[in-house]
């Protein structure tokens, strides 16, 4: 895939990228810095078409948003309207599909008591500390039921204590939903914490540069799971395979 740059330059950002994702499945995305983990996210949640090749969604060629989707943002400051309450803002993409009001309500507080926002739902999101506006938009996320849940890196922006807190919440209701989750993150240590299979990508044009299984017990635990000698053997290859990407980069760099 292709798109021009503010500067009017032809950026080539996604190569040959091949997957798909099973039922249930968490699928973590990792690659070097600027490879097109994001422009990838677009193209699955339909805000962006793919310039060669075809994403597919229930398997329907994706050509604008799909029914049935969701997509949680790195920037969750900008993505929840600050003169809504906080069960208004959950309760948006109901409203627009038509539910009714005391219904999205219902399902609205359901949401935010599975992301432990209880009692929460009459304030304003500027009141809440980050941490809890990123529950907030992960309550919206799921409150519709998705079919298929997209994260892009939306912990980058919380400390380490609360990000920690929310991979947890994450695996939890990803367990009880059971629904299909791609997360894009450049944490390793986070993909290889939450997913079921990391999806590794190479420098731009990024292409799959493997996928390694992930074959960790659940529920998982942050200090056992991260001690785990598979955990430990998994991180290490993803990162070797990461830096060799990097470094292959910067030496392209330095002949040029």
């Amino acid at each position: 895939m292709t798109y021009r740059s503010r500067g009017g330059e032809t950026v080539d950002a996604i190569g040959d990228i091949d997957f798909r994702v099973d039922a249930r499945e968490l699928l973590c995305i990792v690659g070097p810095s600027g490879c097109g983990k994001t422009s990838l996210l677009k193209v699955l949640s339909g805000l962006m078409r793919p310039t060669e090749g075809t994403a597919r969604f229930a398997g329907e060629p994706i050509v604008g948003p799909p029914d049935g989707l969701a997509l949680v943002f790195q920037e969750y400051s900008r993505s929840l309207l600050p003169w809504m309450s906080v069960v208004r803002n959950v309760a948006l993409p109901l409203r627009a599909g038509g539910v009714g009001r005391n219904e999205r309500r219902a399902a609205a507080e359901a949401a935010l008591d599975a992301v432990d926002l209880a009692g929460f739902g009459d304030r304003y999101p500027w009141e809440l500390s980050g941490g809890m506006q990123q529950r907030v938009a992960i309550a919206r996320a799921v409150a519709c039921r998705p079919r298929l849940l997209l994260m892009d890196e939306p912990f980058a922006s919380v400390d380490a204590q609360t990000r920690a807190d929310l991979e947890d919440l994450v695996l939890r209701v990803h367990a009880e939903l059971e629904v299909p989750t791609v997360f894009v993150t450049h944490d390793i240590d986070e993909a290889v914490y939450l997913a079921d299979r990391v999806l590794v990508l190479s420098r731009r044009p990024s292409v799959t540069r493997t996928t390694v299984p992930i074959n960790l017990d659940r529920p998982r635990d942050q200090v056992e799971t991260r001690h785990d000698p598979e955990f430990v053997e998994a991180r290490t290859a993803i990162v070797q395979m990461i830096r060799a990407e990097q470094g292959s980069r910067a030496r392209g760099i330095a002949k040029d």
